[in-house]
């Protein structure tokens, strides 16, 4: 077993120290013994227990091999000191890991997923929130994908350990009493982690601005944007609250540019520049006093490949067999994309432990009154790919301070033989989560 610690490569992380000093000397100079006492710290922590199982996709054939089980752990250490505040995850990968072969590798990150220093400033007769730093800015509806999630997209609702870095970002907001105007200047390369090919080609710096107002129950939310990877995108949000039960809401956005992999002939995946991205999410959420929840979205992303691509890689690779032509193993890089396919629809249901009230039965059950169930299912409509999420969070220990959850949570990926999801090399992802905070 070989073990890793990651660095990043120098001209990402030289910002780190020069950061720390600039945000934090003004405030430790000025600061006295008692204000110390300002200084705020809350450590979160997690270890996960992982199985996950490998299939035969059809362009990395005997994957079932590939099947192990392996430890993981995060802490997790917020930091707020007056108008500064910080986030470092410390995570370590494989701390136990069976994987056949000697593929395990044990790795440990240390990663500022977010540095900031906030104030105020006063221009002309204007008064802005200033921000400046590594900062998570997210300004995306919806659930299952969040279209407007522009600077640092991340992948929604991980079943394992997944951090969460920030962007370089210098921010000016105004806010009045029901609206909102924000100029961003952003650089995605800020990301310490190490990266795909994908992940460095759509690293981004730009600027551009968003405008929110509140109109009644109607939130509307208008953003350009201009960076060197896009070179131009505009879009926009809605958001309706009908009434207690129901809302809806909407999001669309158009880029100039966009990387993605591009499949030609007899030629292998290669990740190309592509013109006009266009961006679509719908969905509705259902509320119940009982405690029950459920929300439906559907979303459509041009730069995923479409199904004409897919069945042209599917022929391809049956033809051709991955076990030795490069080319047919090259189109496994369609799943490294922020969408695999370009039509998703999404079934989110949770219960909330006062559901289980409205029975004697259930109402004195220390377990259900702790018990958070969640279920999300994933549907590829043109192909019938399926893929379905199960959470179970039982609250073992909370006295406001301290906390403790136990998470029972299952990934599977299932559907037609020939669909894209079921072809996925990893065909379940089983854990137990244990988390806190301390």
């Amino acid at each position: 077993m070989k073990t890793q610690v990651s660095s990043a490569a120098p001209n990402r992380i030289a910002w780190v120290p020069a950061a720390l000093v600039l945000l934090l000397n003004a405030n430790i100079a000025n600061a006295t013994e008692s204000s110390w006492d300002e200084l705020d710290i809350e450590t979160d922590y997690q270890v996960n227990l992982q199985s996950i199982g490998g299939g035969d996709s059809a362009f990395l054939p005997d994957q079932s091999d590939r099947s192990h089980e392996q430890v993981n752990a995060l802490l997790d250490i917020n930091a707020q000191f007056h108008s500064v505040s910080a986030n470092v995850a410390l995570l370590s990968t494989s701390l136990y890991d069976n994987a056949p072969n000697g593929h395990n590798q044990r790795q440990f990150d240390a990663v500022i997923s977010t540095l900031t220093y906030e104030t105020s400033v006063t221009l002309g007769e204007s008064e802005w929130d200033f921000l400046i730093g590594k900062a998570r800015i997210d300004w995306g509806v919806g659930y299952g994908y969040r279209v407007l999630d522009i600077f640092t997209p991340y992948r929604r609702n991980p079943v394992g350990i997944q951090i969460e870095e920030g962007a370089g970002t210098l921010a000016l907001s105004h806010y009045g009493l029901e609206s909102e105007w924000t100029l961003i200047a952003t650089d995605s390369s800020w990301s310490q982690l190490d990266t795909s090919e994908y992940g460095r080609a759509i690293e981004q710096q730009g600027l551009g601005g968003k405008y929110y107002r509140l109109l009644g129950d109607l939130e509307l939310q208008m953003i350009g944007y201009y960076d060197n990877v896009r070179q131009g995108l505009l879009g926009g949000s809605l958001v309706n609250v009908f009434n207690q039960a129901w809302s809806a809401h909407a999001s669309v956005s158009y880029s100039r540019r966009y990387q993605g992999y591009d499949i030609t002939p007899n030629q292998p995946a290669r990740l190309t520049e592509k013109n006009n991205a266009n961006q679509v999410l719908v969905g509705s959420t259902w509320s119940h006093e009982s405690g029950l929840s459920v929300i439906g979205e559907y979303w459509y992303d041009s730069r995923a490949w479409s199904q004409s691509e897919w069945d042209s890689a599917f022929q391809y690779a049956s033809i051709n067999d991955p076990k030795l032509n490069p080319i047919s193993q090259s189109y496994a890089l369609g799943y490294s994309q922020q969408n695999i396919v370009q039509h998703n629809v999404m079934l989110h249901g949770r219960l909330d432990p006062i559901f289980w009230r409205q029975w004697q039965w259930s109402k004195d059950s220390d377990l259900l009154r702790s018990m958070h169930p969640r279920l999300d299912i994933m549907l590829a409509p043109e192909d019938g790919g399926i893929i379905a999420t199960q959470w179970l969070d039982f609250d073992v220990v909370d006295t406001g301070d301290t906390r403790f959850n136990l998470e029972l949570a299952a990934r599977f990926v299932t559907g037609a033989t020939n669909s894209v999801y079921a072809n996925l090399p990893d065909t379940y992802n089983i854990l137990i989560n244990l988390k806190g905070r301390f």
